[in-house]
């Protein structure tokens, strides 16, 4: 694996089982990363970091549910262990239930929180006890364009996602001072299964959209790489939609029906 801008940087993968964690801690590899990947199902992390390590990569695996701050600490703890540092966190962990504004109990809208909100939270927090002494680091959260507008049928999806857009900008702006950049990435439609469940009629959905095809999760793992290099060395308190100009559009309704199947 030859040298790329993340050369012996040591980067945390929340969520890396799958999707879009599992692209990031791939590319973050082939970037030249020291891996830790984390996710909630153990063989799912383990397969990413034999993935890296196939590929001459170097990652490790650390199963665990990071909306319990308890283990966050103690997977920060297990990199700085395993590797001497913390140079860049990915809090990418999280997943979205269906609902309405009425139809959203207080039950649902605990498990959003505290699966979107408390898990960046955690990281946030393990990273900066690391990052803020050693003068350096780069905390990636992914939020989603769902934090801006309607998303059908997630209200409180996307409230929580806005809550994650609003601890970025506070964590950029308390922590600049001490060299430590905090981002946000807002994925529009990428082709996860996850995504699939969301709108099963997929050749329907895209077609509607400006680009007509889904994001991939190798393209929102290429902004992550770009956040945790030194290139982005002046980006923070940034959230960044990669959406495919769907965000770009105005909220119209279609006016005809071939302007969709085009």
């Amino acid at each position: 694996m030859t040298a790329g801008r993340l050369e012996r940087k040591v980067a945390v993968v929340t969520g890396a089982g799958s999707g879009i964690g599992r692209a990031t801690a791939l590319r973050f590899a082939s970037e030249g990363a020291l891996v830790v990947v984390n996710d909630i199902d153990g063989s799912a992390a383990g397969a990413t970091a034999r993935d890296v390590q196939n590929g001459g990569g170097d990652a490790t695996a650390h199963t665990g549910d990071v909306t319990d701050s308890a283990y966050v600490d103690s997977l920060v703890a297990a990199a700085v262990d395993t590797y001497g540092r913390l140079d860049v966190i990915h809090n990418n962990a999280a997943y979205g239930r269906a609902g309405t504004v009425a139809e959203t109990d207080d039950a649902l809208l605990e498990e959003m929180l505290r699966v979107n909100v408390r898990s960046v939270q955690n990281g946030m927090r393990a990273a900066l006890r690391v990052m803020v002494p050693q003068h350096g680091g780069s905390i990636i959260n992914t939020a989603s364009t769902a934090a801006f507008a309607h998303a059908a049928d997630r209200a409180a999806y996307g409230a929580a996602k806005s809550a994650v857009v609003a601890l970025t900008r506070s964590a950029a702006v308390e922590n600049g001072r001490h060299g430590v950049r905090v981002n946000a990435i807002c994925p529009g439609p990428i082709e996860t299964p996850a995504f699939a469940r969301f709108a099963p009629d997929i050749e329907f959905y895209r077609a509607q959209l400006p680009m007509a095809r889904l994001g991939r999760a190798e393209e929102i793992a290429a902004v992550a790489a770009f956040l945790a290099s030194d290139d982005a060395s002046y980006v923070s308190g940034t959230v960044l939609l990669v959406d495919g100009a769907m965000s770009a559009r105005l909220p119209a309704p279609v006016l005809r029906r071939e302007d969709i199947a085009q």
